[in-house]
């Protein structure tokens, strides 16, 4: 360091003609002199102590017999030197001994550095809340009385955010981050220092080092540290509570402008499901499609553009799992997840469609040539919504085995039993019904498929119940002895609760025949005495074959002949030409024999 002396000329020197001026810079009591200044009494001295400036005139001719040959001036040359030369050679010159003294004091010493520091980790990821840290490199130069503050600062502008006595800071956000070293005399007023507003800058314009007068040390530099902080925000749903329609859901949320996007990184929303958060859909915008019921939630991501997300897989991978990965639930990266997100409830559709109610207004129908046809008809109409189809099927009415689908409620069979017609009406684009095998698949079955999948659909288990009867005497004797059974047959609307009950009696319709026919059958001879036709109804078995004859007490025959008849359920034969009397007649055939006695009273 260095500082300029000077001095001001009183204007009264005497230069005669051919003689000079100079300056002359001396040093202490021994005017030891220092320096020489052919122009100015001007001059830079680089230690303290008591100097003076004096004014010499004098002839620098070298051919004058006055000549001062100031050649002899040394390292140690004092005034008092140059003095003596002058008189002690009778030389003409004049030294201002006195001259202009200026004294230059010590400068007060200020040995004090911050020293330098390595920030823990110059990359942090923060989603929220973040400790950032720095260490000292133990080169700080501290005088005793003085302190050491640690000051974090924000940005270029070294705005200063918080000041610590350790070099560990609690940040909430993002951004660029210095944590500088302040070495200070102990006791000095900080109060100057005002967080948000002072700036490094302006501590360190204070400073000697930054050319003003306080003796401290501010490390600018510092250690600089880069918080990248993604947040995703948070949603709102549009709707927190939708229904399905046609078997669809539109689900919409809105970011509430709270989300934190670093340079570099980008954005998706993902669709969740249920409680375990079940990734369903991944898109660009916070908008999806369902067709199922459910609670569904959706999340923002913000991600490191060009991050690998082919390990996140639809219906396998939770937001669990995501959440785990990113710094804010234990893991690495740097990236944000919204957990909570936008819940929204999806409720199933209110399912319209309805099968209507069916009965067959011939309930009971017996084969001709091998063949019975069926039908039924609505009591109460069907709901066919928009997009649904109605389709009819055919069951056996014990099993409800799936036998005939057709377009109307119209079948033909070629089998006795009883059978069901139902109504089912359905959505084609949920309900596949490919899955149904004639023989094998039961109308439970696809109730079943209907009520667990939540599917709007609506069968008539129910359905309207037939019979169908295969012999032509169990027709007769069944029509015959079921209206004499059931007083509660009309002409009009349903009459099947009677076949109901048959169908929850028995296991099968051969159970149900022979049940009938053993309450039922009898062999009926009227009238009996008789006066001209003799009835005679006898229920034959499966192809039997009977024969009949008359006899009389005495065991002539009378009349004999084939009872074909019967199986029509009855057969008539004409008395007129028979006597008054008692007979016998038989009925026989290769399965049994029938024996009653007649009387004939004309």
């Amino acid at each position: 360091d260095s500082v300029e002396i000077s001095a001001t000329e009183d204007g009264n020197q005497v230069v005669p003609d051919g003689y000079s001026k100079i300056f002359v810079l001396t040093m202490g009591e021994a005017l030891l002199i220092k320096g020489v200044n052919m122009d100015a009494p001007v001059f830079e001295v680089t230690e303290p102590g008591m100097y003076t400036i004096h004014t010499l005139v004098f002839d620098g001719r070298s051919d004058s017999p006055n000549f001062l040959d100031l050649g002899v001036v040394g390292p140690t040359t004092t005034g008092v030197d140059v003095l003596n030369i002058v008189i002690e050679n009778g030389l003409c010159a004049s030294l201002d001994v006195t001259g202009a003294p200026v004294y230059v004091e010590e400068a007060d010493s200020c040995d004090v550095s911050a020293g330098t520091l390595t920030a823990s980790a110059e990359e942090v990821c923060s989603t929220g809340e973040v400790v950032i840290s720095a260490h000292p490199n133990n080169d700080a130069i501290i005088p005793n009385d003085y302190s050491v503050l640690y000051v974090l600062t924000q940005g270029e502008g070294l705005i200063i955010r918080q000041i610590s006595e350790t070099p560990e800071f609690t940040v909430v956000g993002g951004g660029h981050y210095t944590i500088h070293t302040f070495v200070f005399s102990t006791g000095l007023d900080l109060s100057g220092v005002v967080p948000n507003v002072t700036t490094g800058f302006d501590v360190n314009a204070l400073l000697i080092q930054g050319g003003g007068e306080l003796c401290a040390a501010l490390d600018v530099a510092g250690a600089p540290i880069s918080i990248t902080n993604p947040n995703a925000g948070t949603l709102t749903a549009i709707d927190t509570n939708v229904a399905l329609t046609g078997g669809v859901a539109m689900l919409y949320a809105q970011p509430n402008d709270d989300a934190i996007i670093p340079n570099d990184y980008s954005v998706l929303y993902v669709l969740t499901q249920g409680e375990e958060l079940i990734i369903r859909q991944i898109e660009n915008t916070p908008e999806f499609t369902v067709t199922e019921p459910g609670n569904y939630t959706i999340h923002t991501l913000i991600y490191p553009i060009g991050l690998d997300l082919s390990a996140v897989v639809p219906n396998v991978t939770t937001g669990f799992d995501v959440n785990s990965l990113l710094v804010q639930g234990g893991g690495e990266l740097c990236a944000s997840l919204d957990v909570a997100g936008a819940p929204i409830q999806v409720e199933a559709e209110e399912c319209t469609a309805f099968s209507g109610k069916m009965y067959s207004p011939k309930s009971v129908v017996c084969l001709e040539n091998g063949v019975a046809s069926l039908y039924a008809k609505f009591n109460r109409n069907p709901n066919i919504p928009k997009g649904y189809k109605q389709l009819f099927v055919l069951t056996d009415a014990f099993t409800l085995t799936v036998l005939q689908v057709s377009g109307h409620p119209e079948f033909n069979v070629d089998g006795s039993g009883f059978y069901r017609i139902h109504s089912l009406v359905y959505n084609p684009d949920t309900l596949d019904l490919s899955v149904v095998k004639f023989g094998e698949t039961t109308g439970f079955d696809v109730l079943n498929l209907i009520e667990e999948n939540g599917i709007c659909a609506s069968l008539h288990v129910k359905g309207a119940i037939n019979l169908v009867i295969g012999s032509k005497w169990f027709c007769y004797f069944f029509n015959k002895y079921r209206a004499k059974n059931n007083s509660n047959l009309t002409s009009k609307g349903t009459n099947d609760d009677d076949l109901e009950g048959y169908v929850g009696d028995f296991d099968s319709y051969d159970e149900f025949e022979a049940s009938f026919v053993e309450q039922n059958d009898e062999v009926r001879f009227y009238p009996n005495p008789v006066v001209n036709d003799l009835n005679v109804e006898i229920r034959l078995f499966e192809n039997e074959e009977i024969e009949y004859s008359i006899v009389d007490m005495k065991g002539r025959a009378i009349i004999s002949g084939s009872a074909e008849d019967l199986k029509f359920g009855r057969l008539t034969i004409n008395t007129n030409r028979f006597a008054n009397g008692m007979y016998i007649i038989n009925f026989v055939s290769e399965m049994r024999t029938i024996t009653k006695k007649i009387m004939i009273e004309k």
